[in-house]
């Protein structure tokens, strides 16, 4: 049960902290809408999911291997946060914005297919390419290797996941306040700003540390 608590304290506190992620869901919120946003938490979810399965699974694999894999996760990692970098740029040059603010609510736009699967695959490339999510699920799975069962680690890898979930929709939620919004809008620009040099930051770290 300690080992359970400082398992899910520890990974409350890095949902804290603002990274990749964050900046993804709160810049998709400004361009695509809530609606997009979903799209994105889910593919987030799915891709925590998928990393948790190949620590539990794969461990011994990713062990005898994690040299060349984590060197190939890094410098795709890296290209990844770099793309984010040039998109939220992108998005300041025009002259009106692409925010979907309106006075009370975000405008919730027609969600075709297309845009599901690409807003799905856009969470999930960037759950996947950040190696600060493997290198933390794998050193929480190498802290109960040998303490957990598989039933206990299959238990703990859904609670984690539903933690992200649920983190992440909270965030939307807060974020879709009215005084946020009306806040949000008026700091459109430099909110693009900042998550672009976010984004660039976290890929010079990433490069320069990892």
């Amino acid at each position: 049960m300690e080992v359970f608590l400082v398992i899910a304290f520890t990974h409350f506190l890095a949902l804290l902290s603002p990274g990749p992620d964050f900046f993804l869901i709160l810049t998709s919120l400004l361009q695509k809408g809530a609606r997009y946003t979903y799209g994105v938490i889910l593919g987030i979810t799915l891709g925590n999911a998928v990393i948790l399965m190949v620590c539990i699974f794969g461990f011994m694999v990713l062990g005898n291997l994690s040299t060349t894999i984590l060197l190939v996760l890094k410098w795709l990692g890296a290209g990844y946060l770099v793309y984010l970098s040039f998109l939220c740029f992108r998005a300041t040059q025009g002259t009106n914005l692409n925010i979907t603010v309106a006075e009370n609510s975000l405008v919730e736009q027609e969600s075709s297919y297309n845009s599901k699967v690409k807003s799905l695959a856009l969470g999930l490339q960037s759950s996947l390419l950040n190696p600060k999510n493997i290198m933390f699920y794998s050193s929480l799975m190498l802290l109960i290797q040998q303490e957990f069962s598989l039933f206990q680690k299959l238990l703990m890898s859904i609670w984690m996941t539903g933690v992200v979930f649920g983190w992440n929709l909270l965030l939307v939620r807060l974020l879709r306040q009215e005084r946020v919004l009306a806040q949000i809008k008026r700091s459109a620009r430099g909110i693009y700003y900042c998550s672009s040099l976010a984004f660039i930051f976290f890929a010079v770290l990433l490069v320069a540390y990892s």
